[in-house]
């Protein structure tokens, strides 16, 4: 069964291969950032705090392997330069959503065990009847409905595998699957505060909880899987070409989870889990409870029960299964975001966005959806999103409406991560994983044709979405 953190960091460790190009890439940035910043006046504190974080953005999407060492780096240099201080550090690594995120990837990765996520994926494939398109739209739909319920990196671990499987056993070309299945993860990781950090991030730091995740979100998500779904059936047409049904062999699952009380503990442990978290917030008012205390509270209860039932492989589920390396980069690099609020950067951005969007919700919109959106298909969304949260925040201490804006900025991190191959982590790992079984990876371009069509349409959904519910004017 694969382990989370130790396949992940494997996948990546072909990824990234630094050349003289990537480095001269890195300092050209930080110098034309530097002259667009000195124009921009801004105070020594200012700059060294933007010029910080651009170069954390910049030497995680041209150095991924070492995107840790530059969240490390860079705070260690903020708090030398007397920027960042210990208690600010510490106040804004926002733990509560790292142990969140913990609790959930033991819960994941003790069900992912018992084998009935890669059963699950076998019977699709029995029942997609020699059909290529049926096969891509079975494995869509999974693929979303696992980043949802779970989480985008554990999603593509496991679809991602059983569909190179797949497509190597029944002779099918693996570049149009493999691009769908991402397409679909990273839209349906937007349907609940599960299934992306970004929208674990948003739900703490906005206060949105499971159920608005659910009247928000969730309708935009179903809308825009389908309309990728059509995409891509119409792109990849003529690869998805009749399948001969000599070369499908019969689907073995070999897999009976009544028969196996660890599994059926581990399911309904799953499954209850996932409905308590989204009742957490009637829970709370019923029992009055601060908000979201039931919102981690539940997590670790249920990451207790399941480390009890797997007691035996408790020690490998916790090194194994919970992503550290990407923690560890998340928690630095939200302490790194701080700054750009304690130096009023934060603030200085959102007066530009005010002032240009006028009163005008369209134009505040598309400034949050558009220009973002290559922000986003370039660089990891979290640190993007990072920095968007005080922004909207700065923008509500204005006087302006901003709840709809939440979900703008959630479906620009999640939806945007389509548009490059380096937009998310679930690309990272899907790439990973074709270099690593088949030794093969798909062209930046040849990503970017179909990426920039799902990307334009689906936020171009999202938007309209947003504007038509929108329940106040600016």
């Amino acid at each position: 069964m694969v382990k989370i953190g130790s396949s992940l960091h494997k996948i990546e460790s072909g990824v990234t291969k630094p050349t003289n190009a990537h480095v001269i890439s890195f300092f050209l940035v930080l110098i034309v950032m530097y002259a667009l910043l000195s124009c921009l006046r801004l105070s020594t504190n200012q700059m060294i705090s933007v010029l910080v974080f651009v170069s954390t953005v910049a030497g995680t999407l041209l150095f991924w392997n070492f995107r840790l060492a530059f969240a490390l780096g860079g705070v260690g240099a903020l708090m030398a330069s007397k920027i960042l201080s210990l208690n600010l550090m510490i106040d804004y690594m926002s733990l509560d959503v790292v142990v969140f995120l913990v609790s959930m990837m033991i819960i994941v990765e003790t069900t992912e065990r018992t084998g009935i996520f890669r059963a699950t994926g076998n019977y699709l494939v029995k029942i997609s009847n020699n059909s290529p398109r049926r096969l891509i739209v079975s494995f869509m739909l999974l693929a979303a409905l696992l980043a949802a319920l779970i989480d985008e990196v554990t999603a593509i671990l496991i679809i991602g595998a059983i569909v190179i499987e797949t497509c190597q056993r029944l002779k099918l070309d693996l570049k149009p699957f493999m691009l769908s299945t991402v397409f679909a993860i990273n839209i349906g990781s937007a349907a609940t505060v599960l299934g992306n950090p970004v929208g674990v991030l948003i739900a703490f730091k906005a206060g949105l909880s499971f159920e608005d995740f659910l009247v928000w979100a969730t309708p935009v998500v179903l809308v825009c899987l389908g309309a990728t779904i059509l995409i891509v059936l119409t792109y990849f047409r003529k690869q998805l070409v009749s399948l001969d049904s000599s070369v499908y062999p019969e689907t073995q699952t070999q897999f009976d989870c009544k028969r196996n009380r660890k599994c059926q503990l581990s399911l309904c442990l799953f499954l209850f889990t996932l409905i308590l978290v989204g009742l957490h917030v009637r829970l709370e008012s019923f029992l009055d409870l601060e908000k979201n205390t039931l919102l981690l509270a539940i997590p670790f209860m249920a990451a207790a029960l399941a480390l009890t039932v797997h007691h035996k492989e408790a020690k490998e589920i916790v090194e194994g299964g919970v992503d550290w390396w990407t923690l560890l980069f998340f928690m630095f690099l939200f302490a790194k975001a701080a700054t750009l609020e304690q130096t009023g950067v934060i603030d200085r951005a959102a007066e530009g966005i005010i002032k240009i969007a006028d009163g005008n919700e369209l134009v505040l919109s598309s400034i949050l959806t558009w220009p973002m959106l290559f922000l986003s298909g370039t660089i990891d969304n979290v640190p993007l999103i990072a920095a968007l949260i005080p922004i909207v925040h700065a923008i509500e201490q204005n006087g302006i409406v901003v709840y709809p804006y939440w979900w703008t900025i959630l479906f620009v991190g999640c939806f945007g991560g389509n548009l490059t191959l380096v937009g998310s982590t679930a690309n990272i790992v899907a790439l990973g994983q074709m270099e690593k079984k088949i030794g093969g990876s798909i062209g930046f371009i040849e990503w970017f044709k179909i990426g920039l069509i799902v990307c334009v349409v689906t936020l171009a959904i999202a938007q309209l979405s947003i504007l038509l519910r929108q329940p106040h004017p600016i």
